[in-house]
């Protein structure tokens, strides 16, 4: 997705440029400044670029119905990428779009329509009505499908194809500009970082605002180890679940977005649920196989904008006459002046002039190559498909990159038309070097990088980034906070290997054709291995340390259902009732090892002082609920869903909570028979949940 960035410069701490830099992300991979073009080839090995440089033009547009009402929250993208938005109150829209684009604009109810972007000063844009998408059949809360006319509550559905239409390595971002009410926010810690998904806005200040994630009726763990505070404290971008799911995989996502929605589900989806079905062996060939082949390079773009030329390094106005090491990162020195000479950390004698992009070079073309091969076959009531993906990447910044894994097998079957037998296993291996840090964290390379003066070049630091002895070269008083990036890249490494197991079995008996009664289990279990070194010397760690940081998380889920459907007359009833048993196992030890005495080997064998510690978090949730769904005459639907949970992480006596909730909804078109070629779609819905 295009972003436009600006990143503000405040007088006085250690960013003092007082720019204006904008930066245009497809796929960042470091915060703040790492700016990344795109290719892309699919399904074929045709590669198409698309030039970070591309200029670009703002599309102005209103998106209306054909009685000239405003459409609210529609979405306008740019096809064939993830750079879209929505429609505001009046149904407008901006958009930085490149010149022939084709904008995509769509809206539920409605038909997709494309046009083509010229330059035209303004885009009138007339939806009209899809009277088939009426009748469609959406997947809701515990996996069960209902007819989407009949949902008191708002939700979304996406299909597979659109996932994969500009594939992302990590199938949230592709998510962007998809859905009305849904925030995606990219890390920019590339490939193997984790994103934020927010549904209509923070719930809490404090807590996390992620919805639940479930595949297959089973919840994942999405952990994100890419969060920070304020300032960064010590964090680096350590993936999240949802990442590790294949696009190639994915039938289709569903997005429940109000409480009522995802009640079901209790508290762990206060901030909604996204509901992920996978794809079994396609009925339609008895044997196929599948190879898509996709490949993205990453360019760094950083042209200044709004930058001040007139002062140079220094504060106040002047700069020693030698080189003031701390004023590296300010911009407010003497007027420039090719005629005065300084000489700098590194003992050269330089002329006092601007150096225009002075960070290019420092990063490199990156490439991300991901293959997927797909085997599946169907014989009489039994399916199997396998999928494996091979993803590799090789980033943006200088001695980092990635590899990850993915083998998934799924096998269905039917007995007697009576039992459904469905399991699923996936496993993935992901090795990473050198992910970066983020915010302010003295080893993100990008803050270092951005808070350098304009007569200063990068360049200088990549020569002397230590001396003849291996020890870190002082370039700036030995500031903690701010590093030279080549020792950070090189003497300042990271390291990490994840091992991801996830299963699922369904069992379902349909008694007769109204009652079914189905189990299902499911486990999510994570080993990873995180290895954090900073070389003697290193500013803050002077001393050395290494650090070695092991998690095992493991997440099991079992759910009884029983549902009945049947229909009296213009009535339709359905009862569901179920069980559900959630369990979370996790275990962190953290070792850290000081006071290194032998350099030349990273082992805890190298250090005198190390320190253990560890952790356990272990919750179980019971839970009971049920739902009862009525309608009549296909124009008045009404839902009642009611869920108990009991936490063991509650005091005694005071861990069972209630989760109710009530949604109808009435089409007013259907009962009051208005023609369609006034009104083909009249819906009234209110919901209520606690």
């Amino acid at each position: 997705m295009n972003k436009i960035v600006t990143l503000n410069a405040l007088r006085g701490n250690s960013y003092s440029l007082f720019r204006k830099i904008p930066l245009m992300i497809n796929m960042g991979v470091c915060a703040f400044c790492l700016v990344p073009a795109m290719v892309f080839a699919e399904n074929t090995h045709e590669v198409t670029v698309l030039n970070a440089q591309q200029q670009t033009r703002k599309a102005v547009g209103v998106v209306t119905d054909k009685t000239g009402e405003a459409i609210i929250g529609a979405n306008v993208i740019v096809k064939g990428t993830t750079n879209g938005t929505i429609t505001d109150m009046d149904g407008r829209f901006e958009l930085d779009v490149p010149n022939n684009a084709t904008l995509q604009v769509s809206y539920i109810g409605f038909n997709t329509q494309e046009i083509v972007f010229t330059g035209q000063p303004s885009i009138e844009v007339q939806l009209v009505d899809d009277t088939q998408a009426l009748d469609e059949v959406v997947v809701t809360a515990l996996g069960i499908k209902r007819e989407k006319k009949a949902l008191g509550y708002s939700m979304s559905e996406l299909k597979g194809e659109s996932l994969t239409q500009t594939r992302d390595a990590n199938v949230a971002n592709a998510l962007a500009g998809k859905v009305a009410g849904l925030q995606i926010k990219q890390n920019g810690t590339g490939v193997g970082g984790s994103s934020r998904i927010v549904i209509r806005g923070n719930n809490s200040i404090t807590g996390n605002n992620q919805p639940l994630i479930v595949v297959d009726g089973v919840p994942i763990d999405n952990f994100s180890g890419g969060t920070d505070d304020y300032w960064g404290n010590g964090n680096v971008d350590k993936g999240s679940g949802i990442s590790d799911i294949s696009p190639d995989d994915i039938e289709s996502m569903s997005v429940l977005k109000g409480p009522a929605a995802s009640a079901l589900y209790g508290s762990r989806a206060s901030h909604g649920v996204i509901l992920i079905t996978t794809k079994k062996a396609s009925t339609k060939k008895k044997f196929a196989v599948e190879l898509n082949s996709t490949t993205t390079f990453e360019k760094q773009l950083t042209k200044w904008d709004d930058v001040q030329y007139v002062y140079g390094q220094g504060t106040g106005g002047r700069i020693n006459g030698t080189d003031d090491q701390y004023s590296s990162n300010k911009n407010w020195g003497p007027k420039i002046d090719p005629g005065l000479n300084l000489t700098y950390f590194d003992g050269v004698t330089r002329p006092y002039v601007v150096i225009p992009n002075n960070i290019d070079g420092f990063f490199r073309t990156g490439m991300t190559t991901t293959n997927t091969i797909v085997v599946s076959t169907v014989k009489d009531d039994t399916g199997i498909r396998a999928t494996y993906t091979d993803m590799r990447n090789k980033d943006i910044l200088p001695n980092t990159k990635m590899s990850r894994n993915t083998l998934n097998l799924r096998a269905n079957t039917t007995i007697n038309k009576k039992v459904d037998l469905d399991f699923k296993v996936t496993y993935t291996r992901e090795d990473v070097k050198n992910r970066p840090a983020l915010s302010d964290h003295r080893a993100n390379p990008a803050k270092n990088l951005m808070s350098l003066a304009t007569t200063y070049d990068q360049k200088w630091l990549r020569d002397n980034y230590k001396d003849a002895d291996g020890n870190y070269y002082d370039w700036n008083g030995r500031d903690v906070w701010n590093l030279n990036p080549y020792w950070v890249l090189n003497e300042m490494t990271n390291e990490s290997g994840k091992d991801k197991f996830m299963g699922s079995a369904l069992v379902r008996y349909n008694v007769n054709e109204h009652l079914k009664i189905q189990v299902t289990g499911g486990a999510d279990i994570n080993f990873m291995n995180f290895q954090e070194y900073a070389a003697p010397t290193s500013p803050g760690f002077e001393q050395g340390q290494l650090q070695i940081s092991d998690f095992r998380n493991r997440m099991y889920n079992v759910e009884a259902l029983a549902i009945y459907n049947n229909s009296y007359k213009k009535f339709d009833y359905g009862v569901t009732i179920g069980g559900n048993l959630y369990k979370v196992d996790n275990k962190t030890q953290i070792v850290t090892a000081k006071e290194m005495v032998m350099r030349d080997v990273i082992a805890l064998q190298s250090f005198t002082s190390k320190e253990i510690t560890e952790g356990t978090y272990r919750k179980q949730i019971n839970s009971l609920y049920g739902s009862i769904n009525l309608a009549y005459g296909n124009f008045v639907y009404l839902d009642a869903t009611l869920r108990g949970d009991h936490s063991s992480t509650l005091p005694s006596g005071n861990n069972t909570y209630l989760y109710p909730s009530v949604s109808g909804s009435f089409l007013f078109s259907e009962f009051f028979k208005i023609n369609p070629t006034l009104l083909p779609y009249g819906k009234v819905r209110v919901s209520w949940a606690q």
